[in-house]
């Protein structure tokens, strides 16, 4: 075998080694050319199949998306009465349903209107007068009731208890014809909570027709303090027993307490006065509450209350109270179902 190099300085069976195997070429430019479009179209077959993919996807996860915002605009809804005011009431029927009004009408007709007292606000009974525009010869000895339903909260309450329409409750009208042989219906008209109100007005347990108020909030200044005014043989005794004059706090003339200042979360005694004809205080007494920027009211004490004057008031009874948080606090006291009166207290 030869051995010498050769003149590149590669031996010859290096030389050998470099040359194809094969007589022909195998890998012609046809087969490159066919190996990379072959790539190409994958590439593009895998793009396709991802952009398919994500076209299948995207409604399951818009779906999801929208489950989501739902539940969570459900949630804001009935957890955040402040959401419920930002939120404006959009549909027609909706809005007119919450839209104040004091005049209801039928086919264009004038059937009921109410009048409610001078400076009402939340917590304070300021009566009210209901005029059907219905003689009361067709209505003498059905029975009335009137309901109401607090938008922000959804709070119901009796305005009027099932009440028979008797003579007595015709209206001439006076000068003003609109009201000619109108019958009158009179209420309490206490609202334990401001905002939007809706009075649904029924005859015989049919609606005879609607009323929407919007009741603005009462003061939250703390109630003052002040002395009660005793009879003169309630001031001797007290003389006798070296007795200061009594001092409550709460609305003079209507209601008050007697007891230490509240603190969160521990009960204490306090004792209860009222002032008003016997007839309003007779009946099934329950004290509730409300915190300031709340629509949340709590049960605070139930009993039952009569007449029984004392220390100047017309009738007194003791307690046991605690409320749960510091803060402003109204607390309500109503006899019957109906709002008799309320007092402001500061919580520590």
């Amino acid at each position: 075998m030869n051995k010498e190099p050769k003149p590149d300085g590669q031996p010859a069976w290096a030389q050998e080694l470099a040359k194809s195997p094969f007589r022909e070429p195998m890998f012609t430019e046809e087969m490159k050319a066919g190996i990379l479009n072959r790539g190409k179209f994958a590439d593009l077959q895998h793009t396709r199949d991802l952009g398919s993919s994500w076209r299948r996807r995207i409604p399951v996860l818009a779906a999801g998306l929208c489950a989501l915002l739902l539940l969570t605009a459900v949630w804001g809804w009935q957890a955040l009465p402040a959401l419920r005011q930002l939120v404006p009431l959009t549909d027609p029927g909706h809005a007119y349903e919450w839209t104040p009004r004091t005049l209801y009408k039928e086919n264009g007709v004038p059937k009921l209107q109410a009048f409610a007292g001078g400076d009402y606000a939340a917590g304070a009974p300021a009566g009210a007068a209901w005029f059907l525009m219905s003689p009361i010869e067709e209505l003498e000895g059905k029975h009335v009731r009137i309901t109401a339903v607090h938008r922000d909260s959804g709070t119901i309450l009796e305005e009027l208890a099932e009440t028979e329409i008797t003579a007595d409750m015709a209206y001439e009208g006076g000068t003003d014809s609109s009201f000619k042989d109108a019958t009158r219906i009179v209420s309490r008209f206490g609202l334990p909570l401001a905002g939007l109100w809706k009075f649904d007005l029924l005859i015989d347990g049919e609606k005879y027709g609607d009323i929407v108020f919007d009741v603005p909030d009462g003061s939250w200044e703390p109630s003052p303090s002040f002395v009660t005014d005793l009879s003169e043989e309630e001031a001797k005794t007290a003389a006798s027993k070296g007795a200061h004059p009594r001092s409550v706090t709460g609305v003079e003339g209507r209601v008050a307490f007697l007891g230490m200042d509240f603190a969160a979360g521990k009960p204490n005694k306090y004792m209860w006065h009222f002032w008003g004809p016997d007839e309003e205080l007779t009946g099934d007494l329950t004290f509730t509450a409300v915190k300031q920027h709340s629509h949340e009211i709590i049960d605070v004490f139930q009993t039952d209350i009569r007449p029984s004057p004392m220390y100047g008031a017309d009738a007194m009874l003791p307690s046991m109270m605690m409320l749960p948080s510091p803060g402003l606090w109204r607390i309500m006291a109503s006899i019957d179902g109906q709002l008799f009166g309320s007092v402001v207290v500061e919580v520590r």
